[in-house]
């Protein structure tokens, strides 16, 4: 979701909520654009600034594509491997953030290959 420089952290978060609550109403398959879409652990340069995550081609809707997307629109988002440096991100609406392996345990998971199956720009 783009910032605009005029809002406010609530005003963004508010807004965030209101396009989560349209997209889990319709089940939306996620895809995310990020301001500032370099991974984000010290060292990686990797780039993921569009990302469309492709979780209906996974063949498995009750295992991967309806938990991964309620958790995309609830706000819990999920987490991946950075194809480069391979340590765990946490993707959410707003947000790359860096996180740890325990950290990475008690969040829903892309499957391993994801960044093969989806499309970056």
């Amino acid at each position: 979701m783009a910032h605009d420089p005029e809002l406010s952290a609530a005003e963004i978060a508010e807004l965030d909520r209101f396009y989560r609550a349209g997209g889990l109403q319709k089940m939306a398959s996620p895809h995310v654009h990020y301001d500032d879409s370099k991974c984000p652990h010290a060292g990686c340069s990797h780039q993921m600034e569009w990302i469309d995550f492709k979780l209906e081609m996974y063949g498995d809707p009750n295992g991967i594509y309806k938990p991964l997307v309620r958790a995309w629109w609830s706000g819990t988002g999920f987490v991946g491997r950075c194809p480069i440096c391979d340590q765990w991100v946490h993707f959410t609406s707003l947000r790359m953030d860096a996180v740890s392996e325990d950290a990475a345990q008690g969040l829903p998971q892309l499957p391993e290959n994801w960044h093969t199956v989806a499309q970056f720009a």
